[in-house]
């Protein structure tokens, strides 16, 4: 019984231990390289909504600056994204872009920074295949497991 306690202690305190403080996740932007004729920006915005959504479930204690937020910074110089992430309460931001080069492959490029430095904490450059939610929900939580535990 008492192996089982310790477990279930240790089983709530591993996660918490894992994952990043107050990151703030700026909003996720889209650099499409592909010149597919069909206009896709519908479907993209949706798509980069779902990946601030997912990094948002999977990273505790994630804030997600919106739209209207980010567009008090004119122009988008690092200190004000810096100042819009310290007023948030997080020690750390997040910047995301995804790069589309083709129907089938996108690359997400993201920084950790400290809101307070604004040094980098960690830098991922990762691929996936496929536009469409599933890939784009699949590359967000590969994203969160990359980030969680960098800023440590």
């Amino acid at each position: 019984m008492m192996r089982l306690i310790i477990f279930a202690v240790l089983a709530l305190l591993l996660p918490m231990a894992a994952t990043a403080d107050g990151v703030a996740i700026f909003p996720v932007k889209l650099l499409d390289t592909s010149k597919e004729a069909r206009d896709q920006t519908a479907e993209h915005e949706r798509r980069l909504g779902i990946l601030s959504e997912v990094l948002q479930e999977e990273l505790d204690g994630a804030v997600t600056i919106t739209g209207e937020t980010l567009a008090e910074c004119q122009p988008e110089t690092t200190e004000c994204l810096l100042e819009l992430a310290r007023d948030t309460g997080s020690d750390q931001a997040v910047f995301v872009v995804v790069q589309k080069t083709s129907t089938l492959i996108l690359q997400v490029f993201a920084n950790l920074v400290d809101v307070e430095t604004g040094e980098l904490i960690a830098s991922r450059d990762l691929n996936f295949r496929g536009d469409n939610d599933e890939a784009w929900r699949r590359a967000g939580r590969f994203l969160a497991k990359q980030l969680r535990g960098a800023g440590d």
